[in-house]
């Protein structure tokens, strides 16, 4: 029987229609069919006297877009009998039997009476029939009839409960009074766009008085429906972007966000007002207002899960998207752009390693393009353009021993160059242009003076790279990878040719200058990416083309008599300090002759293509940007040395003469400089610190609950580029110092965990907002919050702050149990909850925090800190 949504059966009332309830349809188990049980307590049999099999309501149900998200569970039950034992059966839940076997069990209250959610005490039983998942527990009637029993699959939130809680700090904070200091508080609160079903989206803004100004945000199009003023703009601070529950039943979310909010709206914290003082905090409590109040689990009203079409929302179908996206680009630009979403179109990602599988060029020039590759930002693009190429039957052949190719696929940045013409042999094709034309671009053999010998190419793309024959390249019909081998062998030849007119008079010296005058070697960044890859992968960088571990930096590479040395076994000391001397010896050899037979020698490097002078002093000196960077085997910008992208290949066009000698000059005239100067102390090794995007914002965070993996975690971005990958972890490892429940061993930094299909709906996790943002800004502090519903793995050891008294060590017992997760542990405001250590950790970030933990951890210092996320993604290549 269903009257007014209140289901009744065998005497009881089966409450569900208010904010977030969920409750399908509720069947009486006859009283000869219930079958006895156990109390967990004493161990006694016992047999409930009621037995009631429930269904829940799947996300839309009824609608067209039902689906089989059947996981949040809320209603209400009140008996007709006083204190007697029933067992309720949720008989269609999706299964989540590990974490009912982790002792997760569902919350319980009771109005009037015991208003406070607590688990429930009767231990909840799961079993599995017929690929159904069936949860079981008990409880006692309550003592008064006219008290209702609540229960739910965890501590709930509603539409409700969020409306009245922002009242109530309207009514303490607005309006706001005239500014007494700087660090008073900056409130307010708007209605960014209403849902689907027309419920209002709130966003809060939160700073203080700091660096305001006199002018107001724009009001963007489409948004801020209810025409009120727009907040003070603040010029010089950055935006901390925060949202919660775009998944309605993960109310966990809620919970970290109210004890954010708490803490930012505390007037004396020292951590509040340091917060409100550096940054402007924009923050949305409730991204699926719709899917909340209707009580689902992971959809939207449309049966949607919006954390996936961050990439391209709709107006009219993701509106609270829509409006989160708009207002993250008004910020990171400063202003508001049309959004063409063209960053939702790239649903390619890129083939770390091209020879991996025998594809045709065509499909890996698809893939060649990085989907998150946002100005400065992201994976390099690799270059696998051919000309002519005949995608219906060209493959490339792989040839080269297994060995070889097993060394290219152990790290992403060997042998991007070597991919581009990796075993240039073709199998037979047929013909796309006639014979004629065929044979005579196929037979007509290169000018030894404008295109390098395969010999000279060889040495600049490593030894062990087959270069196929003349022959082989003489193929019937168009050969594609005929224009590649020669436009790589051309530009190997203009970019040599510009580095020789550096020096001498290349109009007097003639052709013949251009491969005499240019010695072949690898530049200094380019040697000490090399040696950091080969503390990852010893062995890995002999491999390299080109390089020769043994030799000094800024020494020339072997010849073609010469042999690589492999790196030299020393057993003692004396054997050591030998072979040191013996390299000494050779290295005062090679410039002594280098010297006497040029007094500044004009380097070009095989690995990144740029052009580089080494005077007298053994000093280096980049010459101008006449020859730019492309594909490498191994880029030293992507291992934090240096800040600036790599960029294409690009055509060498016919300088004018006096250009050219105005660069002369000014190169010279850089040398003379040098050589003025006395011989510099012994380098020591440092690490550019990450370069800030010209952004607006500082950092994205959405909020959310997890059903399986354990504990309190964050899921951040995968960067190839070390250093970006070390702030993106920064965050998160800090965190770990100032909670006790953050588990930074189960952050996830992996490239497989941004583009990961949902079982369910084989949505991708591109279109999450994380993602999308890094896309969209660049912005590396880009993360997903995770907050476990029941309990974590292990309790952190948290150092001192630097302000506080030494404490006497507790006696060593043992780590303490991870406790049962709560509100309290999300959302209370004391050092320990995840809320007030948020805020303490985004300060650490850069050193503004009154009372840090960092200097009495194990790490110290900020940078010290910094240095052990470098050995640390090292270490852990799966999590970064």
């Amino acid at each position: 029987m269903d009257q007014n949504n209140i289901i009744e059966c065998g005497g009881f009332y089966f409450i569900h229609n208010f904010d977030s309830g969920n409750l399908g349809h509720v069947e009486r188990v006859p009283t000869e069919l219930i079958a006895p049980g156990i109390n967990h307590k004493t161990n006694a049999p016992e047999t409930p006297d009621y037995e009631f099999n429930i269904w829940t309501r799947p996300d839309c149900a009824g609608t067209e877009f039902e689906n089989g998200n059947r996981t949040w569970f809320y209603f209400g039950v009140q008996a007709t009998e006083q204190n007697v034992l029933v067992r309720l059966n949720l008989v269609n839940l999706n299964k989540q039997g590990k974490m009912y076997n982790q002792g997760m069990a569902p919350v319980t209250r009771t109005l009037p009476g015991k208003p406070q959610w607590e688990r429930i005490r009767d231990r909840p039983v799961h079993s599995t029939d017929d690929n159904t998942f069936m949860l079981s527990f008990k409880y006692r009637t309550a003592d008064n009839l006219k008290a209702t029993t609540f229960f739910a699959f965890t501590y709930p939130f509603s539409f409700a409960e969020l409306q009245i809680a922002l009242n109530s700090i309207d009514l303490k904070m607005l309006p706001l009074p005239p500014p007494q200091s700087p660090d008073d508080i900056y409130y307010y609160r708007e209605c960014l766009i209403h849902s689907l079903e027309g419920r209002r989206v709130d966003l809060l803004t939160v700073s203080s008085y700091h660096g305001i100004s006199t002018d107001r945000e724009e009001k963007l199009t489409n948004l801020f429906p209810e025409n009120q003023e727009r907040p003070f703009k603040f010029p010089n601070k950055k935006v901390v972007f925060i949202s919660a529950r775009v998944h309605p039943g993960e109310t966990p979310s809620s919970f970290v966000f109210n004890g954010f909010l708490n803490l930012l709206l505390t007037r004396n914290d020292p951590v509040a007002i340091q917060l409100r003082k550096l940054y402007v905090f924009k923050m949305i409590p409730f991204l699926n207002p719709d899917g909340v109040a209707r009580g689902h689990y992971r959809t939207d009203t449309r049966g949607v899960n919006l954390n996936r079409v961050y990439l391209n929302p709709s107006l009219s179908y993701h509106p609270t998207v829509y409006a989160s996206r708009a207002l993250i680009r008004y910020y990171h630009f400063g202003c508001e752009k049309e959004d063409s979403f063209e960053e939702g179109n790239l649903s390619m990602r890129s083939i770390q390693n091209v020879n991996e599988t025998s594809e045709p060029l065509e499909t890996k020039k698809k893939k060649s393009l990085s989907p998150y590759k946002i100005g400065e930002y992201g994976k390099r693009e690799k270059s696998s353009k051919s000309v002519g190429c005949n995608k219906s039957s060209t493959s490339i052949k792989q040839a080269n021993a297994s060995k070889d190719k097993n060394a290219i696929k152990n790290t992403n940045e060997t042998g991007q160059l070597a991919d581009q013409v990796y075993d240039m042999k073709l199998q037979e094709m047929p013909s796309q242009t006639s014979d004629a034309s065929s044979k005579a671009s196929d037979c007509v053999e290169p000018d030894p003076r404008s295109l390098l010998t395969c010999n000279v190419l060889r040495t600049c793309l490593g030894s062990d790279v087959h270069l196929s024959t003349s022959e082989e390249l003489n193929l019937q019909g168009n050969n594609p990878l005929r224009p590649l081998r020669d436009t790589l062998k051309n530009s190997i030849s203009l970019l040599m040719e510009s580095s020789s007119s550096v020096v001498g008079d290349s109009s007097t010296e003639g052709k013949e200058s251009i491969t005499s005058n240019v010695r072949v070697g690898w530049c200094a960044e380019c040697r000490r990416a090399a040696r950091r890859l080969d503390l990852t992968a010893p062995g890995l960088a002999a491999m390299l083309p080109g390089y020769t571990p043994d030799v000094d930096p800024f020494m020339t590479i072997p010849g073609p008599t010469q042999t690589r040395s492999e790196n030299p076994k020393c057993h003692t000391i004396d054997e050591y300090r030998e072979h040191q001397r013996q390299q000494l010896d050779y290295q005062q050899k090679m410039l002594s002759e280098s010297s006497s037979e040029e007094k500044d020698a004009v380097y070009f490097c095989a690995n990144c293509f740029k052009r580089y002078v080494v005077t007298g002093l053994n000093e280096e000196v980049k010459i101008s940007e006449a020859a730019s960077s492309g594909s490498a085997a191994v880029s030293a910008h992507s291992t934090g040395e240096g800040d600036a992208k790599p960029q294409p290949i690009t055509e060498v066009s016919n300088t004018p003469q006096s250009a050219v000698a105005t660069k002369e000059e000014q190169v010279k005239s850089g040398i003379k400089a040098l050589k003025k100067k006395p011989l510099p102390p012994p380098a020591v090794s440092t690490r550019s610190a990450h370069k800030e995007q010209e952004s607006g914002l500082y950092l994205y965070i959405d909020l959310h609950g997890h059903a399986s993996k354990k504990g309190i975690f964050m899921y951040g971005n995968h960067f190839e580029d070390p250093e970006s990958c070390v702030e993106c972890m920064l965050l998160p490892r800090i965190m770990s110092l100032n909670n006790l429940h953050f588990h930074f061993s189960s952050c996830n930094f992996t490239e497989k965990n941004m583009y990961l299909k949902d079982r369910r709906d084989g949505m991708s996790r591109e279109g999450s907002g994380r993602v999308a943002v890094l896309k969209a800004t660049g912005l590396v502090r880009s993360y997903t919050l995770e907050c476990n519903y029941n309990t974590g793995r292990l309790v952190n050891v948290l150092p001192p702050t630097t302000r506080d008294p030494p404490r006497a060590s507790p006696p060593t017992t043992g780590p303490p149990a991870p406790p049962k997760y709560t509100p309290h542990i999300f959302e209370e405001v004391n050092p320990y909850q995840v809320g007030k250590s948020l805020g303490a950790s985004i300060l650490d970030l850069t050193g503004q925090h009154p009372n840090s933990r960092i200097p009495c951890s194990e790490h110290r210092s900020l940078p010290a800190l910094r240095d052990w996320l470098r050995a640390h993604t090292r270490t852990a290549k799966p999590q970064c």
